[in-house]
């Protein structure tokens, strides 16, 4: 994970803020790439829109109420649940296969967030595509 997010970095990848499930796996490289952005305390949120048991339009909602005026956002959570928010935001169906697989990191263009098609994905990359950009 800490070569994921050097390869994150080597790609000036910029993050504002960053949203993590609470989950153990999420938490723990939720706080690597808090380490490796140098982000402080207050840029890394916990939520449990982002456990499991989440749901997307909820997130969605969260994060325009609390952070609308966030510019560059991470989301650090599971699958299922990230690949099918990725397909809602992009495709507007949640039944479009978007899969990210552990350590896995896509980039989206929104200029109004909500739920349903309203993203432009600029990339998909694997764990080791990542890893090898963090050499």
């Amino acid at each position: 994970m800490e070569k994921i997010a050097q390869g994150l970095k080597n790609l000036e990848v910029e993050i504002d803020l960053m949203l993590t499930s609470p989950y153990v796996r999420a938490a723990q490289t939720a706080k690597i790439v808090k380490k490796a952005f140098e982000l402080g305390k207050e840029q890394v949120v916990e939520t449990e829109h982002l456990a499991p048991t989440g749901y997307g339009d909820q997130l969605i909602q969260f994060i325009n109420e609390q952070y609308a005026s966030t510019p560059n956002l991470a989301l650090v959570g599971h699958e299922p649940s990230l690949g099918n928010l990725i397909s809602v935001l992009v495709a507007g169906d949640p039944n479009v296969s978007f899969t990210l697989k552990k350590g896995g990191v896509c980039r989206l263009s929104v200029d109004t967030l909500q739920y349903g098609r309203c993203a432009t994905l600029d990339w998909l990359l694997s764990p080791s595509q990542l890893a090898e950009l963090g050499q």
